[in-house]
C-alpha cells in the first residue's frame, strides 16, 4: 500500500519539484513501511520516489518498498539533508515541500541551513489525500474492526472484579495480536 503516484501527481498543483515527508505517518502512507519517529525520510519527486534510513531497517526497507523506491542508506557521519542534497542535484530539485504541521522547528532550520533548494509549507498535499481512503485501505480498515470485534468479544468474558486494568490492557493487547493486527493504533 503506497500512495506515490497520487503525490506525483498532486507536485505541479502545489508547484513542487518534490515533497520530503519526514513524518511518521506520512511515511508510512508514501511507502508502506513503518519506521519509528525520525528514522527515516521519504522524497518523491517527479521521476523517482526514495527512501532514506540508517543501517538498522535498510534490509526490511527493503522487503517492504520494492522496486517502486530508490533505497538509500545513511551512513556514519552522513545526515538526512546530506543524502537529499545528492538527490537534489542528480534530479536538478529546487522546490521542495516539507510537512510543515509535524516537521519540529529544529529540525526545519537545520534541513533550511543544509539543503540546497528552497523548503515550502505543503502539509496539506499528503493529509488532503490520506483523507480518502482507496479500496486496500478500506479492506484493511474493515479487517482492523474485525479483529478488535473478536478481541472485544473475548476480552468481555473476562472482565470481574478482582481483574486489574493492567491485565485486561494487556490480554486485549495479545488478543489484538492473536486475531493478526500487527499492533495496537495508538498507546
Amino acid at each position: 500500500m503506497n500512495h506515490v503516484r497520487q503525490i506525483r501527481e498532486k507536485l505541479p498543483e502545489y508547484g513542487l519539484d518534490a515533497m520530503l515527508l519526514t513524518g511518521e505517518a506520512n511515511r508510512f502512507y508514501v511507502s508502506g513501511f513503518h519506521s519509528s519517529g525520525t528514522d527515516g525520510a521519504a522524497l518523491v519527486t517527479g521521476k523517482n520516489a526514495y527512501f532514506l534510513t540508517d543501517g538498522r531497517y535498510t534490509e526490511a526497507a527493503g522487503r517492504v518498498l520494492g522496486t517502486e523506491f530508490i533505497l538509500r542508506e545513511l551512513h556514519r557521519g552522513d545526515s538526512y539533508p546530506k543524502l537529499l542534497n545528492e538527490i537534489f542535484r542528480e534530479e536538478k530539485l529546487k522546490r521542495i515541500g516539507y510537512e510543515d504541521s509535524t516537521m519540529t522547528v529544529a529540525s526545519f532550520e537545520r534541513y533550511q541551513k543544509e539543503c540546497e533548494c528552497e523548503l515550502l509549507p505543503a502539509s496539506k498535499l499528503p493529509e488532503t489525500l490520506r483523507q480518502v481512503k482507496d479500496g486496500e485501505e478500506l479492506r484493511a480498515l474493515e479487517a482492523a474492526q474485525r479483529i478488535a470485534e473478536r478481541a472485544l468479544d473475548d476480552i468481555l468474558r473476562e472482565v470481574r472484579p478482582g481483574v486489574t486494568e493492567r491485565e485486561i490492557a494487556a490480554r486485549i493487547q495479545y488478543l489484538l495480536l492473536h486475531y493478526g493486527a500487527s499492533d495496537k493504533s495508538f498507546d
